[in-house]
């Protein structure tokens, strides 16, 4: 082979594997790109809210609720507690009153005469006609036999009121009248041993007189 053809030859493999080095290159530029761009871009992720930030925002959001801790926030309306109706003021006073005279008896020496002394210092807190009845009223046999028992005994009798309410089912009381019941405890001291106690009640009508003072006018259910 000729020196020219020889060199022209050697010239062409460089050339080759000066292109094939250059291809390579290409290529693995090429395919470091493709694969680069295959992967999903990062997200940059939202920002964790703290949890004061997260309960502020849900109060902001829930604006009718009130900060307890607040000096300017008002005490929310106390819930009345399932129970007896109360009554009146004057109503229950009057009933206090009478009830208290109208159960307590002195069967000690010098004390009361008899049964229906009770009866009679009750008429006090009494409407006119009922006061009436009161003062004359004669106790029956089972009154007899009690107070013979309490004389024998020379026990006192106190009685202490409970608590003063509308009845169940009665009617709602009026400016001039209405019923109310009275739970009261009743304490028996003897002259020797214990005394025991007990828990009674007792419904009463009132009616307020023309001078505005409430009175006892009956005793519907005895």
């Amino acid at each position: 082979m000729p020196k020219t053809d020889a060199k022209r030859a050697q010239l062409a493999t460089i050339a080759l594997f000066a292109a094939s080095a250059v291809l390579a290159t290409v290529g693995v530029a090429l395919l470091f790109g493709f694969r680069g761009a295959e992967r999903p871009t990062a997200i940059p992720s939202a920002p964790t809210t703290s949890a004061p930030a997260a309960e502020a925002a849900g109060q902001g959001a829930a604006s009718a609720s009130p900060d307890p801790s607040s000096p300017e926030t008002e005490p929310s309306e106390s819930v009345v507690a399932a129970g007896p109706s109360p009554v009146a003021a004057p109503m229950h006073e009057v009933a206090r009153a009478f009830t208290v005279a109208w159960a307590s008896h002195d069967a000690r020496p010098g004390g009361d005469t008899s049964y229906d002394d009770a009866s009679r210092r009750a008429a006090a807190f009494a409407e006119r006609e009922f006061a009436e009845d009161l003062r004359t009223h004669t106790s029956g046999s089972a009154g007899g036999r009690q107070w013979l028992s309490w004389s024998e005994r020379q026990v006192q009798v106190t009685a202490a009121v409970l608590r003063v309410s509308l009845p169940d089912g009665a009617p709602a009381p009026t400016q001039d009248s209405g019923f109310v019941r009275v739970v009261y405890k009743v304490t028996e001291t003897p002259a020797q041993g214990s005394p025991t106690e007990s828990e009674q009640h007792v419904a009463l009508k009132l009616r307020r007189g023309d001078d505005g003072t409430w009175r006892v006018a009956g005793l519907p259910y005895v």
